[in-house]
């Protein structure tokens, strides 16, 4: 793997250390998330929550058999469509009306105006959740609100207008067919008490009393078909009634309705109603001369139930083309109003069937003698009649007791039960909650202001903007005090400080196989640190009996005067360069027990420094020097601030570069890198100091001996800001 990609890793090391240095961010972030979410939680209206349950099953029915003979196959609905009725506007609009929940939210809005039926319907909507119970026939329909007593009350009546919602669904067929049976029985009993006025009338003057044999059979057929073809022809008008008593329901919700009539004009439709007839009317000639198993028979049978399938489908189709609503209530009326329309055109093909074989024996009555062919006529009506009346009799009272058997599919298992405590807010679920969210916005908080921060923050940053460059001294805090000033290796040469600016100073004079003499000092940018670290290296070499010459090259800002205490500021580089002073005048020995070591300060601020450096006479002096000196050390301006550095470190061994810990601008140093290289500046390594032990990697010790003469050692943290 490239070892960049492994320089720029982020370590598990490296986390902890952000983390650290960070920790109060991380912390105030999940206080701060923890405290908003108790404020939340003691600001908010608690809401409460009021459960009822249902059982919901196939509709009920008193033991009466169906009064017609014909089966509504709806069957049971699933508990999904049951969830939807229950969450109709229609029963949502009656909860509304029975609670009289409009004036309730009126009284208690700051603006009565704005309170609607529509808005309340809509609050209802969101407040309610109607959820199955798994593997179960059992619903729950759940309200919560802020108002207990209303939740509990708005459960309750949903339940009771769900109940009643599915009674008169179910109780409107049987209603229906009461009320169409009561409104014939009047008419069959008037023109049964007509057709027996008639008959006696037509014996008594006619003097004709019995009919023979033949006549008798004759008549007894015919008035078998009629009462068939009757009982038939009431339970096509049924029929009729229900159609459209399903179409008055689908009227009022805006939904197209079929007639009887678009379905019979089918082509399709009238074909298989043929096809009804005809083989009824085949079964109806053999049925009486061959017994029910028999293969042609069966085989009849067989062809009628096709047929009478393949109508069911056909109507089937016909109907559902014009279904727009996936509401299942729609649904379940439309499911009806197919049934209804396929037993319709079953019927009306059994009666053409029943009246094509009476009309046969009808033909008979011509052979017979007019009187007798005119009594078998009033006869046959009286007979007709009468039990076409006892038949509407018995159909009344099944009617009555299947509409008053009807009850609700729905059982009320449970009443609403509220619960005391708020379902919301949860406290401890939100308190926990704020608690994790806190920590995730925590850590991203400390790494979004890690991102931002574009200070240098350890060697491993140094080493991925500066590669292939060794790190050639690290130098800790040290704190500025009137006894050792800014040179600790001049003030405290045994201090941790001392030492690493000693290792400093050794690890230069082996970076190259040559050792460098004329060494430069400079940084990206000002404040960081390389005015003191060149002064400190130039009295390490001094100490090593070097004879050394410290010279500030910064002429725009210099300081190497103020850190050696040199009272003269009026002469040094300057004055040489532009007034050609001698030598002798401007190199001052600050440390009088260090004969070996010289400074040459900066003297007074030219108006041009860099035409200074890059004069001719700046070479000579240079050159000079180097003949006189074994360790030339020049403190530069920053790199970002003029073009000094890369000019004067051309003319010398090599450049060191200078960084602050969390002060350099990673930005900048990556610009000030580009420059050296662009230069062709020899850059002999690079620096870091300041480095805080607290969030470094880098810790000091030294050794020293107590009164007793026992070796101790001990951590000794200098606390300092290091000036440029």
């Amino acid at each position: 793997m490239d070892d960049g990609k492994l320089d720029n890793e982020l370590t598990f090391e490296d986390i902890l250390k952000i983390f650290k240095k960070r920790f109060w961010y991380f912390f105030i972030t999940v206080v701060v998330t923890v405290i908003i979410a108790l404020i939340y939680l003691f600001t908010t209206t608690p809401i409460y929550e009021a459960s009822t349950t249902l059982k919901v099953g196939s509709s009920q029915q008193g033991s009466v058999v169906d009064i017609f003979g014909s089966q509504m196959s709806s069957g049971s609905s699933k508990i999904s469509t049951e969830i939807e009725l229950i969450k109709s506007r229609r029963n949502l609009e009656k909860v509304v009306d029975n609670l009289h929940l409009v004036d309730y939210f009126k009284e208690r809005s700051d603006n009565p105006e704005n309170v609607t039926k529509n808005g309340v319907i809509k609050y209802l909507g969101d407040i309610i959740t109607v959820s199955p119970v798994k593997d179960t026939n059992i619903v729950k329909i759940s309200v919560q609100s802020e108002d207990s007593e209303l939740a509990r009350s708005v459960a309750d009546e949903l339940a009771i207008v769900y109940n009643d919602l599915l009674k008169s669904l179910s109780q409107n067929e049987y209603t229906s067919r009461r009320k169409f049976i009561e409104e014939q029985i009047p008419k069959a009993e008037s023109e049964l008490n007509t057709a027996q006025d008639n008959l006696r009338l037509f014996k008594e003057e006619n003097n004709v009393f019995i009919l023979d044999e033949e006549a008798k059979a004759i008549l007894q057929f015919l008035v078998t078909y009629d009462q068939e073809i009757n009982t038939y022809q009431v339970q096509l008008e049924q029929s009729k009634v229900r159609i459209e008593a399903i179409n008055d329901l689908l009227k009022n919700i805006d939904q197209e309705i079929i007639t009887s009539e678009t379905i019979s004009i089918n082509p399709v439709v009238s074909n298989l109603r043929n096809q009804i007839v005809n083989i009824q009317v085949q079964l109806a000639g053999i049925e009486g001369t061959k017994s029910a198993n028999d293969p042609e028979v069966l085989k009849l049978k067989e062809q009628l139930f096709q047929a009478q399938e393949m109508l069911k489908k056909e109507i089937n189709t016909i109907v559902t083309s014009q279904l727009k609503s996936i509401n299942p209530q729609y649904s379940s009326l439309y499911s009806q109003l197919i049934e209804e329309q396929a037993n319709l055109q079953v019927i009306q093909g059994t009666i053409q069937a029943l009246t094509s074989i009476r009309n046969t024996y009808q033909s008979e009555l011509v052979k017979l003698p007019a009187l007798e062919q005119k009594l078998m006529d009033y006869e046959r009506e009286v007979k007709v009649k009468e039990n076409l009346y006892v038949l509407l009799l018995e159909k009344l009272e099944e009617a009555k007791i299947a509409e008053a058997g009807v009850i609700g599919t729905a059982d009320i298992i449970d009443l609403a039960f509220v619960s005391p405590t708020p379902v919301k807010p949860n406290k401890t679920l939100t308190v926990a909650i704020s608690g994790v969210l806190g920590i995730f916005l925590g850590i991203l908080v400390v790494f979004l202001i890690e991102y931002m921060d574009k200070k240098l923050k350890d060697e491993n940053e140094l080493k991925s903007i500066i590669k292939g460059v060794p790190v050639l001294g690290r130098i800790p805090h040290f704190e500025i005090n009137q006894e050792s000033g800014e040179l600790p290796v001049l003030k405290d040469p045994v201090s941790p400080i001392s030492e690493s600016y000693k290792m400093l100073a050794t690890n230069i004079s082996f970076s190259t196989t040559k050792e460098p003499n004329t060494i430069c000092f400079s940084s990206a940018g000002p404040s960081e640190g390389k005015t003191i670290t060149a002064s400190n290296v130039a009295i390490f070499y001094a100490q090593n009996g070097k004879k050394t010459l410290l010279m500030d090259g910064d002429l725009r800002k210099p300081r190497v005067d103020k850190i050696m205490r040199i009272k003269n500021k009026n002469l040094g580089l300057v004055n040489y360069l532009m007034r050609r002073v001698p030598l002798e005048k401007i190199l001052f020995k600050p440390v009088e027990s260090l004969p070996n070591f010289d400074v040459l300060p900066a003297g007074v601020l030219p108006p041009n420094p860099t035409s200074l450096l890059t004069s001719n006479e700046f070479l000579e002096l240079l050159q000079t020097l180097k003949e006189h000196y074994e360790k030339i050390i020049i403190d530069l301006p920053p790199i970002m601030v003029a073009p000094d550095a890369q000019i004067v470190s051309r003319y010398s061994d090599g450049l060191i570069l200078v960084t602050r810990y969390n002060g350099t601008l990673k930005p900048m140093l990556k610009v000030a890198y580009e420059n050296i290289v662009s230069s062709e500046v020899k850059l002999l390594g690079t620096v870091i100091v300041d480095i805080d032990e607290k969030t470094s990697n880098y810790y000091y010790y030294y050794y020293y001996y107590s009164d007793d003469g026992k070796k101790v050692k001990k951590r000794k943290r200098i606390d300092t800001t290091l000036k440029n």
